[in-house]
């Protein structure tokens, strides 16, 4: 459990809600491609993970962007957020292409499995969002 605190720790400038997303992003991607490599090879749960990567890089990358002050101005927030998630969308879409154009032995469903998995776990955050303290960043 400690190391899980450091990891937290180390994603200080995050709102909490994102640090337990990341943090349980990468339990469940790296838990997941641990099975799936025993359960059938080696480059399935490598193929997992490139899934879920993506999202965790864009996440980790958009969230400041979104978090920015915008002195209770909605037309900001509303920019910020946009902008955030443009950031986001075109890094999964060059990593993504990356992971295709130089891993040869990527496994599509795997692949995808680890996206959407990536995915329900963002959402499942932000169905959470409301309960976020703006002041204190909880």
């Amino acid at each position: 459990m400690d190391e899980l605190q450091e990891v937290t720790k180390k994603l200080s400038f995050l709102p909490l809600i994102y640090k337990k997303m990341i943090v349980r992003q990468l339990v469940f991607g790296a838990s997941g491609a641990i099975a799936l490599g025993i359960l059938f090879d080696i480059h399935a749960g490598i193929s997992l993970l490139a899934g879920v990567m993506p999202v965790v890089i864009g996440v980790l990358v958009a969230s400041p962007i979104a978090n920015k002050k915008n002195n209770d101005n909605p037309g900001g927030i509303v920019i910020n957020a946009l902008k955030a998630e443009a950031v986001k969308i075109f890094l999964i879409l060059a990593l993504m292409w990356l992971e295709f154009k130089f891993y040869n032995d990527l496994v599509p469903m795997a692949l995808v499995v680890g996206l959407v998995m990536a995915a329900l776990i963002s959402g499942i955050a932000i169905s959470h969002i409301d309960n976020i303290k703006i002041d204190n960043k909880e």
